[in-house]
């Protein structure tokens, strides 16, 4: 069953569904096509779904038979600068708007290419997903799949031609610096008369907001029966409909929107002589000024609305790009090193993040093979590290056989060095999902016909990482078994008992049951002799006799400690006589322990005439008279 079940995983993955790369082939595009519409007009229905999914068919072939033959554009045109010694601020302006709009379009290209990536991407993955029968939703997905690879490839062509156009226009765009003129006088009037605009205008902007949100609370009063209405509540207007705003309401928002987009239009013709006078400042190489002029156009933008933003921050890069080429990196820098340090960050992470190629439509750059290398070398430090902790945990721990050791150390490097490569394989786009499916069928059927030695190999790490138990432990089990522990294997623990026979123990026995380790903090344990003497002998003759024995004899147990001290305490009375009970620390173990001590108690109370009890049988004779017939 396990073969018919992998043999199926298998056969699933090697007839997934891909796509058809003949459809965005440059020579065998069209014959492609024509053999999909032929097959297409052949096939018939009359249910309206299918003659729906028919069409959409027919218009994805056309529109990529169209995109087919569409032909490479124009290149981009050059813009005619004025063939003489000087230009003027108005000739450089316009110059200056053309090269920044067609930069514009460039980045909106390079923008939209991203798009199409994650959109081709997206149906490659919908593709290996589609079953071999599915023959209808695959023909559409290759088809969807080829009309926006077309798109990407026109989409290629045109950002190449724009990339050749920026080479050529910055020697124009350096020649055009050198040669216009500004004059200061004329820009400091203009500067003035546009910012005595935009204080009027920034003064109706506030009249108008106030006037808006005075319109909105009213209205939200009405609507919502409020009492009091909190006037920083900002969804206060997201929350009302357009059916309840009433024609003053809507009067004063589009006041407020054309006032907002006039003051757009005065911050880009101001920001249009700021231009100009940076372009001074840069000549006379004046970094001061050109900064602060820079914190001020920066401040003036946020006004500004989005498509004039757009092209705000592109004009803003070409003269940062000017400043580097005219002054030099060295001035720059020390003038603006953080602008240079941006710079440069933005020139690294493009670097980096200039895709190399593509794997399945996905990008693979610098950044994702410097990160597979990272991790790399990361794992096989971890593993190195990790085997030389296991080779100096054996010099130092003696009592586990070096080939345990050397089990623990070589199991836990290979499984390092195999997650490593299979997260530095996943960090540039591989797909391990069909590596994972075979793995993870393979993991399951090891792991039902291993689960005990599994079960046993954790159960020995977590031994040896507790150290719940160590070679030299005197241990009892649950079922009374009792010994000394002699070796800590990966599987079983070895346990040698009184009768010098080795028994095997699984650790997971040993994890999963509790035992008694009497030597697991220190060997110092207490021994129990009780013993019995006959009435009429006093507790300090016995206590005397038998602590001034113990001392005297070559018995081996704590003497002059003062934490564990011997002593004799009286532990009931009965039919026999009185019990008592001999207290003694030692550090041996074993079923025999307690004989020497039972032997020298026993010594003591004969030499000393101390009468030891012993059962009484009491037995009465009577003479029984057996009458006579």
């Amino acid at each position: 069953m396990r073969s018919v079940l992998f043999f199926l995983l298998l056969s699933g993955l090697a007839y997934a569904a891909e796509v058809n790369e003949k459809l965005f082939s440059e020579n065998n595009a069209s014959i492609e096509i024509d053999k999909i519409r032929s097959t297409i007009l052949s096939s018939s229905s009359t249910d309206p779904e299918e003659q729906n999914k028919i069409s959409i068919k027919r218009l994805f072939l056309n529109k990529i038979e169209a995109l087919a033959n569409t032909h490479i554009e124009a290149p981009i045109v050059l813009y005619d600068i004025p063939d003489t010694k000087t230009l003027s601020q108005d000739e450089f302006l316009n110059y200056f708007d053309d090269v920044a709009l067609k930069l514009n379009k460039m980045s909106k290209h390079v923008g939209y290419k991203e798009g199409v990536r994650e959109r081709l991407l997206s149906i490659r993955e919908r593709l290996k997903e589609l079953p071999p029968q599915e023959k209808d939703e695959i023909l559409h997905a290759q088809l969807e799949y080829a009309y926006f690879k077309w798109k990407d490839i026109l989409n290629e062509r045109r950002i190449k031609q724009y990339e050749t156009y920026l080479a050529i226009e910055k020697e124009r765009y350096k020649s055009a610096f050198n040669k216009v003129k500004i004059d200061l006088e004329s820009l400091e009037k203009q500067t003035n008369d546009h910012n005595e605009r935009l204080q009027v205008l920034y003064q109706k902007k506030v009249y108008l907001e106030l006037r808006l949100e005075k319109e909105t609370i009213q209205i939200a009063t009405r609507q919502k029966e409020k009492e009091n209405v909190d006037l920083n509540e900002t969804k206060l207007l997201e929350e009302l409909e357009d059916t309840q705003k009433n024609w003053q309401y809507n009067f004063v928002a589009q006041e407020l929107e054309t006032i907002k987009k006039k003051i757009s239009h005065e911050i880009e013709l101001l920001n249009k002589i700021l231009l100009l006078r940076q372009i001074n400042n840069l000549k006379n190489e004046d970094l001061d000024s050109y900064i602060l002029v820079r914190s001020m156009m920066e401040s003036l933008s946020s006004e500004l609305v989005a498509s004039d933003k757009e092209l705000f921050i592109l004009q803003q890069k070409m003269l940062e790009w000017l400043k580097y080429e005219y002054i030099g990196d060295f001035a720059a820098m020390y003038y603006d090193f953080e602008s240079w340090a941006e710079r440069l960050y933005a020139q690294i992470v493009e670097i980096i993040n200039t895709p190399l190629f593509y794997k399945d439509e996905k990008p693979v750059d610098i950044s994702n093979i410097l990160m597979m290398f990272m991790i790399i070398i990361i794992g096989f430090m971890i593993a190195k590290f990790y085997k030389r902790r296991v080779v100096a945990a054996q010099k130092r721990v003696t009592f586990i056989q070096k080939q345990s050791f050397k089990i623990i150390g070589n199991i836990g490097y290979y499984i390092i060095i195999i997650v490593t490569f299979a997260i530095s394989l996943n960090s540039i786009g591989l797909d391990l999902s069909s590596l994972s499916l075979v793995a993870g069928a393979l993991s399951v059927g090891i792991g039902f016909g291993l689960k005990e030695v599994v079960g046993n190999f954790v159960s020995g790490i977590i031994l040896m990482a507790e150290r719940s138990v160590k070679i030299g432990d005197f241990i009892e089990l649950e079922n009374g078994t009792a010994g000394n522990v002699i070796d800590i294997r990966m599987r079983s623990v070895t346990i040698k008992t009184s009768a010098n026979i080795d028994i095997v123990v699984p650790n997971s026995d040993l994890v999963q049951h509790s035992f008694v380790n009497y030597t697991l903090e220190e060997p110092v344990r207490r021994l129990s002799i009780p013993f019995t003497v006959a009435y009429g002998v006093s507790f300090e003759t016995v206590d005397e006799v038998i602590r001034t024995a113990l001392e005297q004899s070559d018995l081996t147990y704590l003497r002059d400690s003062k934490e564990y001290q011997s002593e004799v305490i009286m532990t009931g009375m009965d039919e026999r006589g009185v019990n008592y009970t001999l207290f003694v620390f030692v550090n041996t173990y074993g079923p025999n322990a307690r004989s020497s001590f039972f032997r020298l108690i026993y010594k003591t109370l004969q030499e000393h005439n101390l009468p030891i009890p012993a059962p009484r049988l009491d037995l009465t004779m009577q003479k029984v008279v057996i009458p006579s017939h």
